[in-house]
């Protein structure tokens, strides 16, 4: 078989005209927010399947057989292939053996053990557990593996987790085990293992996880112009899908190395309280990234535990004169916290400032956000992809975008909700699909870089939203309707300690404050202007998405020529 470098077999499948995108985009301009979120991309495959369109039906089951290849234990997902499938059969024979197979298994899985407690209880032993004991159930291997393979691959130990999947081997068809071993091995193990066994893959049933991750683990290798072709390759089966389009048209355009950050030109700002040996090692991580000449402001929220010593600790490990830390004797909340760090005489003289929050950056990370910054220098703020610090890493945000409200579901009926804010991959395995560019509503808070011109035009935090939650974007809102959109980063990386605020949410107080929150977000905006923000917002993703797509498009047929040349 060929290997995985950009000429890595496709299955055969209905593949849409080239007028599809910019047509859809036009009908159904939300196909501009992602194809990868897995209720987004339902719903938008069902309402293809509706139409009487060869172009729609062609795509809906490409996303759907994308949908199985990336993730065949997911229910909802595996249902509607069934059911296309079943009624407009399009599958290749052994792609189409192997969704029967798994479809058979998750209907006929027993339910003694329900996985979903062990998940819940977050007990790695006892995961750990579940599966050396269902790996002895021969009969039921498979079905008992389903619920719990996303967790095996989420252990700590990746050593661990690899002897216990090769518990499952026996049961398992050969092909699919080895699709499940080759996800392993991109999550964790290193890209060169991982392309061997992507390379070893089904192309009828797994050709097109096989070339997506076969890009990713290219390009962590550095061999870019591979990890292009194997992008394009997926892409010229998958014309329609938004995410391979922004994917590819990044890796045509690899950028050199942006210069190192000049004096005056960024001030890297963090806040904490109470959380000490977290903060000593944030900012001793922060030390040893590239920060060039930029400052570094520190405030210490009011804290009762020994942040005071992590302070005094880590200061020689930035440059002299380039470390300013505050205490104050009470927390004022985030927004205030950001607020006073704004304010701080050397803060204000900086260009640019960047927050950071429990992050962990890579070591170019100041400097590449700067750069994203002089090439759009209308933005509102300057945001990456946010991932776990833990392996495998997976995202916990990308760029932030609005629903149309009325595809919204209602959660308040203390007010008339209509910001619902689309959020393309929580959880999701990072495959590259997240690293690109472009304008959005909002980006992350836990790092945003806001330029100076910016923060003059808006201003900064609305302390109303203390003690935190929406303050970042509400803010990133009224950048928005003064006329300057976010813009996320993709290609830069920063892991993150914990998830958001209402996925950490640990009782009904906490997460009435957040509601109370999203509350006072809705008041603040008024009916005219949330109309200006989802329409605005989904026509700058659309023509975004449709420029992207002409010059990939651009590219893909000057190959082609060249070829027949």
């Amino acid at each position: 078989m060929p290997s995985a470098t950009g000429f890595m077999p496709l299955p055969a499948l209905p593949v849409p005209s080239p007028e599809f995108l910019p047509a859809i985009l036009d009908a159904l301009p939300l196909w501009a927010l992602t194809s990868e979120q897995k209720e987004l991309r339902l719903s938008l495959c069902r309402i293809l399947l509706g139409q009487d369109n060869a172009d729609c039906l062609a795509a809906a089951q490409g996303l759907l057989a994308l949908a199985f290849a990336e993730n065949p234990f997911d229910a909802a997902s595996l249902a509607l292939l069934e059911e296309t499938q079943r009624d407009r059969p399009f599958l290749p024979p052994r792609a189409a053996a192997t969704v029967r197979l798994v479809a058979t298994a998750m209907h006929h899985a027993p339910t003694d053990i329900p996985f979903e407690q062990i998940r819940a209880s977050g007990d790695a032993d006892l995961v750990a557990r579940y599966l050396e004991v269902a790996a002895k159930d021969k009969t039921h291997a498979l079905g008992r593996l389903a619920p719990a393979f996303g967790s095996l691959c989420r252990l700590p130990d990746a050593g661990l987790a690899t002897a216990l999947l090769d518990g499952f081997a026996g049961s398992i068809p050969p092909p699919l085990f080895a699709r499940l071993a080759a996800e392993l091995a991109v999550l964790r193990l290193p890209p060169e293992t991982a392309l061997e066994k992507l390379a070893a893959l089904d192309p009828d049933a797994w050709g097109l996880y096989a070339a997506i991750a076969a890009s990713h683990c290219l390009e962590r290798l550095g061999r870019t112009d591979e990890a292009l072709a194997a992008c394009l390759g997926t892409w010229r089966a998958l014309p329609q899908h938004g995410n391979l389009t922004l994917r590819a048209h990044a890796l045509s355009r690899p950028t050199p190395a942006p210069p190192a950050p000049e004096a005056g030109e960024a001030a890297v700002c963090l806040y904490s309280m109470n959380k000490a040996e977290l903060f000593r090692e944030c900012l001793t991580h922060l030390a040893a990234t590239d920060l060039g000449g930029a400052l570094v402001a520190v405030l210490d929220n009011g804290s009762s535990d020994h942040t005071a010593d992590v302070l005094r600790d880590v200061a020689p490990l930035f440059p002299a004169g380039r470390f300013r830390h505050v205490a104050l004797p009470v927390n004022i909340g985030a927004p205030g916290a950001r607020n006073w760090l704004l304010a701080l005489p050397e803060v204000a003289a900086c260009r640019n400032v960047a927050f950071l929050d429990d992050a962990f950056p890579e070591p170019d990370w100041l400097a590449r956000l700067l750069q994203t910054g002089r090439d759009h220098p209308d933005a509102g703020a300057i945001g990456c992809a946010i991932v776990d610090k833990d392996a495998p890493n997976d995202h916990q945000s990308a760029d932030f975008n609005l629903f149309p409200p009325q595809t919204g579901e209602q959660n308040l009926p203390e007010t008339n909700e209509r910001l619902f804010v689309c959020e393309p991959c929580r959880g999701a395995p990072d495959l590259g699909l997240y690293a690109y560019t472009r304008p959005c509503l909002s980006v992350s808070g836990c790092c945003h870089l806001l330029p100076r011109a910016s923060l003059e035009a808006v201003g900064g935090f609305d302390i109303r939203f203390n003690p935190t939650q929406f303050d970042d974007l509400d803010r990133d809102i009224r950048a928005f309707l003064a006329g300057r959109p976010a813009v996320y980063d993709g290609t830069v990386r920063v892991a993150h300690k914990q998830g958001s605020s209402l996925a950490m949410a640990q009782d009904m107080a906490q997460v009435a404050h957040i509601m109370g929150n999203k509350i006072k977000l809705e008041h603040k905006v008024s009916d005219a202007d949330a109309e200006r923000l989802w329409r605005g917002n989904l026509e700058s993703l659309r023509e975004d998405l449709r420029g992207k797509y002409a010059e990939v498009r651009r590219i893909t047929d000057g190959m082609e020529r060249g070829k027949n040349e």
